[in-house]
């Protein structure tokens, strides 16, 4: 028999009666009044299980129901949060257009105008902001699809020690030429490293990197330092020989002024700028969409800064073991299979 919702049995009562009634049969002397009796016994045994399945019935259906209404307040709570992304993001879009467009507006009509002549440093000027405005959407519509999933990512296995010497080589050079320091540092010194790979698309890696740089270079004074550091993760971050690390951190340090406790929970989301970059062009994408890049891959993405001593931007990729059989790539760079 069903039970109620203190787990008691339900129809018990009724059971019981029943129960009763089918010893009692037997007593009946009357053959005629013993069978009516008998008959009358099996239809109300047969009416009290009807009952009990009806019940169990409309019990599935209400706990069913139940089940529908939260999943439909859950999909009105996402509808809603939804809208409201949709009206900051039109708002963000209206602004962050808005003053380039209304800049080259400026300057268009001041020279139709004969006040500033159409000379070659006035039109660069104008052609800049042309080129951030195709920039910003270019940048949210490449943030649109990673935040709704849409991105096909190129996924290759790679063994962390590569990947790591290819970052500095691309992204030493560079910084060096830019008139700064450039350090890095490659802890990955488990003897399991050859048996361990990365399942990443190398060329948005580079893009989260390129961006972590950028942001690097813009907030360091000329002269200063940038620094690459990679290490291995460890499940309670304690490397002995017979652990094998879950992932491999990756982190771009810099010595610049660092960031405030009140801005660094939002300097991932899309168009903020810290106070002291509202001199600097850009629209304030580049860390959102590392942010989804680094999601997309398993990993995660955080921040580390003091003031006056600088910052640290780290993400996480998740490390697999190599498959029997199949191998990644090698110290020369060659290639094994690829994840399509």
């Amino acid at each position: 028999m069903p039970r109620d919702g203190d787990g008691n049995t339900l129809f018990g009562r009724e059971t019981l009666v029943l129960n009763s009634a089918k010893a009692e049969v037997v007593h009946i002397s009357a053959p005629e009044a013993r069978q009516t009796f008998a008959d009358l016994t099996s239809e109300y045994e047969k009416l009290l299980k009807v009952s009990a399945k009806i019940f169990k019935i409309s019990d599935i259906q209400g706990r069913l129901l139940k089940e529908r209404e939260y999943e439909i307040n859950e999909a009105n709570g996402s509808l809603h949060r939804l809208e409201q992304s949709r009206r900051r993001l039109v708002s963000d879009i209206s602004h962050e257009l808005g003053t380039p467009m209304t800049s080259i507006q400026g300057y268009l009509r001041a020279m139709l105008d004969g006040i500033v002549a159409p000379d070659p440093e006035n039109l660069k000027m104008v052609y800049e902001k042309v080129l951030l405005v195709n920039q910003l959407v270019e940048d949210l519509f490449e943030l649109s699809k990673l935040e709704f999933g849409q991105p096909a990512f190129d996924l290759k296995r790679i063994q962390p020690d590569v990947l790591a010497d290819d970052l500095v080589r691309r992204f030493g050079a560079d910084i060096r030429q830019r008139g700064f320091r450039f350090e890095s540092s490659l802890a990955l010194p488990s003897p399991a490293a050859g048996a361990l790979f990365l399942s990443v698309d190398t060329m948005r890696i580079e893009q989260v990197m390129n961006n972590l740089i950028s942001n690097a270079l813009k907030y360091t004074a000329p002269g200063g330092t940038i620094r690459l550091c990679f290490r291995f993760i460890y499940p309670d971050e304690a490397p002995l020989p017979q652990k094998t690390p879950v992932s491999l951190q990756i982190r771009v340090v810099d010595n610049g002024p660092g960031i405030d406790e009140a801005a660094r929970a939002q300097v991932f989301d899309r168009f903020y700028r810290a106070d002291r970059s509202r001199q600097e062009e850009g629209a304030g994408l580049g860390l959102a969409i590392a942010k989804q890049i680094v999601i997309g891959h398993g990993g995660q993405i955080g921040l580390e800064s003091q003031l006056g001593k600088g910052s640290t931007f780290y993400f996480t990729l998740p490390l697999t073991a190599t498959p029997p059989g199949v191998s990644a790539y090698s110290q020369s760079g060659k290639k094994g299979a690829s994840e399509k």
